[in-house]
């Protein structure tokens, strides 16, 4: 037998035999966008810098965003499915602050090629944060026809609900919405708009329309040393430990220990400029990730100490004032590794 006719009867007891290895099957696009979404979407979200853009833009009051922090985690609940998570977001409207929580789904759409999220809302105190395995949909509020159908769109996904397919009653009204979220790797965007049946009046949202932006944030850990011992001193200091802090407007307070104790602040902020701070110049200002000290005084008012930046991706950043040094880092310093 020749070698060409070897070959050829090896190929086909490869193909009889036991050892061939078929193509896996193929997933459709919206099981595999899934999984990113499942992965995409916990996170700590807030957007302070487009209520203090609102403000610094001296926009009319209809329409500058209220202060929302959101906070998305994933969470075991099986009667709700494979893909739960807890959505608490936090609104602050002036001097009211006002919570709220849900739980949020995530699966394939059986009527369409995409991701589907469902909203069960929480308006009776039902959700326990500590315990939300115990709940079953019944428990919460869901509306049909409100869910949200996600395509991936570039490096996002956006999602929206069915053309005039989400109504209910808001405030003793019929209402209609057609809402939207787009989610990213570093924001989460949102329209909430109610609109009234009967009048076509928007009665939710800012006057302008435009979507709330809620940029993804980091965690940092820190502490406070009062005085700010530097440069090897033997000085002793007070040391204020445990502090965390978020990159998007995360703020503490802490009294000091001294026998008239001050109440000193810490904020972090990753600033993402909405405007150009030099128009005349036309010079292009650069994000950057800030930390602030404050302090309040005996009349209720705050006072501003100073304030140091650097790169808005910095893993770290401190600041010495000499009578008081703040440091903090994304690595908790129990967790840092030795390096050379």
């Amino acid at each position: 037998m020749s070698g060409s006719c070897k070959l050829w009867w090896l190929f086909v007891g490869l193909l009889s035999g036991g050892g061939v290895f078929a193509q896996g099957m193929d997933s459709t696009p919206a099981e595999r966008n899934l999984l990113i979404m499942a992965e995409l979407l916990p996170g700590i979200y807030d957007n302070a810098n487009q209520a203090y853009f609102d403000k610094r833009r001296q926009l009319p009051d209809a329409d500058r965003h209220d202060r929302v922090h959101t906070v998305i985690e994933a969470v075991e609940a099986r009667a709700f499915g494979d893909h739960v998570f807890l959505w608490t977001s936090t609104v602050t409207a002036g001097d009211e602050t006002r919570t709220s929580r849900r739980l949020v789904t995530l699966g394939v759409s059986e009527s369409s090629d995409r991701v589907v999220m469902k909203h069960y809302f929480d308006f009776d105190g039902m959700i326990d944060p500590g315990q939300p395995g115990a709940l079953q949909p019944a428990d919460l509020r869901r509306t049909e026809g409100c869910d949200y159908l996600f395509q991936r769109r570039a490096s996002a996904f956006r999602g929206s609900q069915a053309e005039g397919g989400c109504g209910f009653e808001w405030a003793d009204q019929p209402v209609h919405t057609t809402n939207t979220i787009e989610l990213s790797a570093d924001s989460l965007w949102f329209v909430d708009h109610k609109v009234v049946d009967e009048t076509g009046e928007r009665i939710t949202g800012v006057a302008s329309g435009e979507p709330y932006w809620l940029e993804r944030a980091r965690e940092f850990h820190c502490y406070a040393d009062l005085p700010g011992v530097g440069g090897g001193r033997d000085e002793p200091f007070e040391r204020y430990d445990g502090i965390t802090l978020h990159d998007k407007g995360g703020l503490h307070w802490f009294e000091t220990r001294d026998e008239q104790p001050r109440t000193i602040g810490v904020m972090l902020q990753a600033v993402t400029w909405h405007i150009l701070n030099e128009k005349d110049s036309g010079n292009f200002n650069r994000n950057s990730l800030v930390i602030y000290t404050m302090e309040k005084l005996a009349d209720g008012s705050v006072k501003e100490h100073g304030y140091a930046f650097t790169d808005p991706k910095a893993e770290r950043i401190g600041i010495n004032m000499k009578w008081m040094l703040v440091n903090c880092s994304i690595t908790p310093r129990d967790q840092a590794r030795p390096e050379l």
